[in-house]
């Protein structure tokens, strides 16, 4: 069993090095368009992206501390309990619950006219809930933890991208010039993305509590939702907003 989750560690760096090369590569065109325009969305964009790719990295460090078998003495120092929140998993959702925080401020900008106060302050309390829970509500080994720390996070990302879908669709409908319905569809496959992010991994997580070793399809599914928003946003929307005049 210990070497079959160490090759399957393996397999999940070989995988997230790909997905970070790839990461990588958009953020840095999405950097260098940033820069042509400066558009205050695009950074907006950029930080949150940021965010996803560390979310990525963190999760890479986890497969590698797994795969080199690295350990530390669980002795209830701050080092071994990063250490603990790095390989379960739980930096990483630290770094998706700001992004979702972010992509919530993005959405308002792009398509309201103002905050809604009664739905900020719950994005707000509900965001801090979930950062809380992720980097304080820790036991190790304990599967049950986890799964709801994915769900936190998951429901998390449905407060925040359903209604962001459900405006990027109304706003490609309602226009008819061609690059702003590709600007707005691209935020809606972003948006539906990202949500499908912590579902596979809730679900991943789920068949790993009730048997599975881990690394099911829904894992690989993830980290490519994550890679299809990131495009499909810098393709359709940061791309061609650097070249408005």
């Amino acid at each position: 069993m210990v070497e079959l989750n160490i090759l399957l560690n393996f397999v999940g760096m070989v995988f997230e090095t790909f997905i970070i090369v790839i990461s990588a590569v958009l953020l840095v065109l999405i950097i260098k368009k940033y820069f042509i325009k400066r558009h205050n969305l695009t950074r907006l964009l950029l930080i949150i992206f940021t965010c996803y790719l560390l979310a990525i990295i963190f999760s890479w460090i986890s497969k590698v501390i797994v795969f080199t078998q690295l350990s530390v003495i669980q002795d209830g120092s701050i080092i071994a309990w990063m250490y603990n929140l790095i390989v379960d998993f739980r930096v990483s959702e630290f770094f998706v619950t700001i992004a979702i925080f972010l992509s919530y401020i993005l959405k308002v900008n792009v398509f309201e006219k103002g905050y809604n106060a009664i739905h900020k302050y719950i994005i707000i309390i509900y965001g801090i809930f979930a950062c809380v829970y992720v980097l304080i509500i820790y036991e190790l080994d304990n599967t049950l933890l986890d799964i709801v720390a994915f769900l936190i996070v998951f429901i998390y990302m449905v407060m925040v991208y359903v209604p962001f879908l459900r405006r990027a669709i109304q706003s490609y409908r309602g226009v008819e010039e061609k690059v702003y319905k590709q600007a707005f569809l691209s935020l809606a496959i972003m948006s539906f993305s990202f949500t499908l992010i912590f579902l596979n991994f809730a679900i991943d997580r789920v068949l790993i509590f009730l048997g599975s070793p881990g690394f099911t399809v829904f894992y690989f599914l993830a980290w490519i939702s994550a890679i299809v928003g990131i495009f499909g946003t810098y393709y359709g929307y940061i791309r061609p907003k650097s070249s408005e005049k």
